[in-house]
This record gives C-alpha cells, sequence and structure tokens, in this order.
C-alpha cells in the first residue's frame, strides 16, 4: 500500500526530471559559450589575401585561375588549387563581415566541429566541460587565425566521423551521402586523403573483424565497401582530376615543408603539453579497459595520427578530432560521488575558473578585434603594416622585389600593384628545377646576402627588426665594394617594415 509521501514523490517525480532536464540544457549551453569565447581569435591567416584575390577572380571572371599572376619568380605557373571552393565562400564573407565577421566564424566552426564530435554520445554538462578544455586548447593550432581552409577541412572531418558513427548504428542512407561528402570535401581542402585513408581503415578493420570472429560477410559491409570506391570516384569530380591527389600527397613528404611553421613540431612545453599527455593518457586507459575488438579501426587511427600530431602542428587538431568521439565515451563512464547541488556548484565554479582565466589573458586580443579588427589582423598575427600598404598603393614598386614570406598574402589582398617574389601559395612549388623557397631560405633565413646581391633587386620588404634587415643595413658588395648606403635608399620606414628601393643611376 502506497503512503501519502510515496504518492506525493511520484507525483512530483516528473516535475523534478524536468527541472533536471532544463538545468543540464541550460548548463550545457553555458559549455558551449564559454567554449565558443574561447575560441574566438583575432583573424590573422597570412594567406588570407591571395585566397580572396582568387575567390575574386572566380566571382568576376566565371573561371577558376589556375595560372600565377601574383609574382615574378614563377609567372604563369599552373598549379593545384584544392581549396579554390573556399576561395568565394571567403571572397564573400570579407566582404560582408571583413576580418571581425571571419574570426567569429572560426570560433563558430570549431564550436561545430566540438559538437559534431560528442553528439553521439550521451554526455552530462561536466563530462563536456571537462572535453571543451581539451578541445580548446589542443585544436589551437587550426583555429587560432580565424577561419581558413584548415578549419574548413577540419569541420568536414567531424562531419564525415559523424557519419561513420551513424554507420554504426545502422543509418543506410550513409552510404549514399558519404560519395556526395567526398565530392565537396576534394574541392574545400586536401585532408580529404586523411579522410580516404580513415575510411579504408574502417572498411578493412570491419572485414577484419567478421574473418577473426568467423561470421559470414553480411550485405552492410559490402554496401560499406561500395560507398568508399564510390567515394574515390567522387573525389575525382574535380577541376585537377587526379592532381588533387598528387598535390596533396606532396605535402607529407616535401623537405620544403618544415620551413612553414605549422608543419614543425609542436612545442609541449607548459600547460598545452600536460593536457596533450592527459587527453592521450585517457585514450590510452579508455583502449586497455574496453578491450573491444570493435575499436580497433578507432586504435589503428589513434596511432597514425598520434604519430602525425607529434610530428607536426598541423595535425594535432587532426588527431583531435578522430579520437574525441572515443574520449567521449572514456569521460562518459566516469562516475563522481559528490550529488545534487555540491556536484553542479563544484563544477560551475571549475568551468568558470578555466573559460575566465582564458578569457582574462586574452582580453586584449577580444579588445583589439572589437575596435579595428584590420588592425588587429596585424598586431596580433604577422606583425605587417597598413601604413606601408597606403603608402605602396600611392607609390608602387617598381621592377623586380624581394619580400617576407609571411606577408606575400597580406600585399597581394590589399592590393598593393607589385609582383611579388615568394608567398604563402609557393612554398612546394617547383619548375625547370628552381623552387622559390629555396633561394628565398638561403637569403632571408642563413643571410646569404651575396646570393641577394646576385639577384640584383629593384626594391625590398622586410621586418625591420630582423636579423636580414641588420645584416641588409650592414652589407658591402664583394663585387662594387659599395654599401647599402650607396647602393639603396629608403622611401618608407616604421616600427615594422622596412622598405628600400635601388638607386636609380644619373640619367637612367
Amino acid at each position: 500500500m502506497s503512503t501519502p509521501s510515496s504518492r506525493r514523490a511520484s507525483r512530483e517525480s516528473p516535475r523534478g526530471r524536468d527541472g533536471a532536464a532544463l538545468r543540464e540544457y541550460f548548463l550545457s549551453a553555458l559549455v558551449y559559450a564559454g567554449l565558443l569565447i574561447c575560441l574566438v581569435y583575432p583573424y590573422t591567416d597570412y594567406d588570407w589575401g591571395w585566397h580572396y584575390r582568387y575567390g575574386e577572380y572566380l566571382v568576376t571572371h566565371g573561371q577558376i585561375l589556375r595560372h600565377d599572376i601574383y609574382s615574378w619568380t614563377m609567372p604563369g605557373f599552373e598549379w593545384v588549387n584544392h581549396s579554390w571552393l573556399y576561395d568565394p565562400l571567403l571572397y564573400f564573407l570579407y566582404n560582408r563581415v571583413s576580418f571581425f565577421g571571419l574570426a567569429i566564424a572560426g570560433a563558430v566552426a570549431g564550436v561545430a566541429v566540438f559538437y559534431l564530435c560528442i553528439r553521439q554520445v550521451p554526455l552530462a554538462f561536466w563530462h563536456k566541460a571537462i572535453l571543451a578544455v581539451f578541445f580548446a586548447a589542443l585544436s589551437k593550432e587550426a583555429l587560432l587565425q580565424g577561419l581558413r581552409t584548415q578549419v574548413v577541412g577540419l569541420l568536414v572531418l567531424a562531419l564525415f566521423v559523424d557519419l561513420l558513427h551513424r554507420e554504426r548504428q545502422g543509418h543506410w542512407w550513409i552510404y549514399w551521402a558519404l560519395p556526395g561528402l567526398f565530392c565537396l570535401w576534394t574541392n574545400l581542402h586536401g585532408s580529404f586523403l586523411l579522410g580516404l585513408i580513415v575510411f579504408g581503415v574502417y572498411v578493412m578493420g570491419d572485414l577484419a573483424l567478421l574473418k577473426i570472429r568467423g561470421t559470414a560477410i553480411p550485405r552492410r559491409w559490402f554496401m560499406f565497401a561500395a560507398s568508399l570506391l564510390a567515394s574515390v570516384a567522387a573525389s575525382l569530380v574535380n577541376p585537377f582530376t587526379y592532381h588533387v591527389y598528387l598535390e596533396a600527397w606532396r605535402h607529407f613528404g616535401d623537405p620544403m615543408l618544415p620551413v612553414v611553421l605549422e608543419w614543425v613540431p609542436p612545442d609541449f612545453s607548459e600547460i598545452l603539453g600536460v593536457l596533450f599527455l592527459g587527453y592521450t593518457l585517457v585514450l590510452a586507459v579508455g583502449f586497455v579497459t574496453r578491450r573491444k575488438l570493435s575499436d580497433v579501426p578507432i586504435l589503428v587511427m589513434a596511432v597514425l595520427t598520434f604519430y602525425l600530431a607529434v610530428s607536426s602542428r598541423r595535425h594535432v587538431p587532426v588527431f583531435l578530432v578522430l579520437t574525441l568521439p572515443f574520449a567521449a565515451l572514456v569521460i562518459a563512464s566516469i562516475r563522481v560521488r559528490v550529488i545534487g547541488l555540491a556536484r553542479t556548484s563544484l563544477v560551475v565554479v571549475a568551468m568558470i575558473a578555466v573559460f575566465g582565466t582564458a578569457v582574462f589573458f586574452r582580453w586584449p586580443a577580444y579588445q583589439a578585434l572589437w575596435r579595428d579588427p584590420a588592425q588587429a589582423y596585424c598586431t596580433w598575427g604577422n606583425y605587417c603594416s597598413p601604413d606601408l600598404v597606403r603608402f605602396l598603393i600611392k607609390h608602387p614598386p617598381e621592377g623586380r622585389g624581394f619580400n617576407f614570406y609571411d606577408w606575400g598574402g597580406y600585399l597581394i589582398g590589399s592590393g598593393v600593384p607589385a609582383k611579388l617574389f615568394v608567398d604563402g601559395r609557393m612554398h612546394l612549388w617547383e619548375r625547370d628545377g628552381f623552387r622559390p623557397m629555396e633561394p628565398y631560405m638561403l637569403m632571408y633565413r642563413r643571410l646569404d646576402l651575396d646570393e641577394f646581391e646576385r639577384y640584383k633587386f629593384d626594391w625590398v620588404i622586410v621586418p625591420r627588426g630582423s636579423q636580414f634587415a641588420k645584416e641588409f643595413a650592414a652589407y658591402r658588395s664583394p663585387w662594387t665594394g659599395r654599401t647599402t648606403d650607396e647602393v639603396w635608399e629608403i622611401p618608407y620606414v616604421d616600427d615594422r617594415t622596412l622598405y628600400a628601393v635601388r638607386k636609380k643611376p644619373r640619367g637612367a
């Protein structure tokens, strides 16, 4: 026989459950809001300018720009721009929301990546908070510069991972959706090749598990394998056909990649290294405690991308996205004995402390982004100079010049009417044995001013405080015996940049 108190509790329980669910939704929303704020960085993509101009060319001319028109070192060079579909997107966004909107768009894309990676796992808000801390720290390399091609590629990768999990749940429409996704992915970013590798690992892993268990191969596996083959075929639907594979593969083994910062090994000192180690331990504990054959494909991808992550900064977010769904499973198994209001208060305080600390240390960057996004692009990025750009537009450089690699895209996008020596597109370019990055590295990084003199440049744009600028100012030609002051004049200089022009002889 039920008592009045038990009947009252039973009547109140639905309301209590509704209240708990509402509180869970609210606190989860706080986690996502905190993550969004933490992922907002001033837009500083070094390659913004040439992406913008390529998008502008596509919109105004109605065709893809396939040949180089922005450098004098490799004019007419035909290259595989595997992110050509991103360029018009950037063009429209920049024209409407400028650098501020691109910064916010990058943060929103980051939150979408996080959501897609954990949505398949039922998580409490404090589980999400733990994963959000890992995500905010380990995705920084991709999201640091706002919306860029790498962020778009990461978003598509997260969508691909979500579709793989849906396939595990028995959704047959996935087999038709995956080829369409790869057709889009191939035209947005070269990371589609990694996606196909992951796809192949899952298909072959499923086959291996079926063989180990001695079960008949079901129709589902044949559909899965056929979807992989269809995805490979769909990836060839692009303006460059199979050349996108060759271009993507070159990025993995080219010896010039280490000269680009994002391809060097990450710095795991201090807090970043602790979080990376902690996240890796979470994955390791999960694999050891679960001991499921179905986790083998995930384990293979975790090992592969872990190697890539410790080899280059660029792949740390890739390792994170491919393993985050599994990490969510591991975190979801954590049980905390503190219950009720005490647990909620403890987690909320911890969330506020973590996200609040991140906001506190980045507050100057937020202020700069809000007040002047264009100035923040240079101040928080590659330390370029908007004043120099205005000067160069009024006084266009003449002849062949030498420019700082990181500023190439900015100069192109800003409309400076001069052909450049090198820019962010060209680190892998090669024609007839000539690679612009090789002499650039020899001159700018190794300070070979004799090689610099052989080029007979007409103008120079470099960071004022660089070692190259100091060596350049003290240089004396071994062939003519003339000093820099005798050969060059300085039409413009500020606290960031040095613009020098070769003096013309009288009567020239």
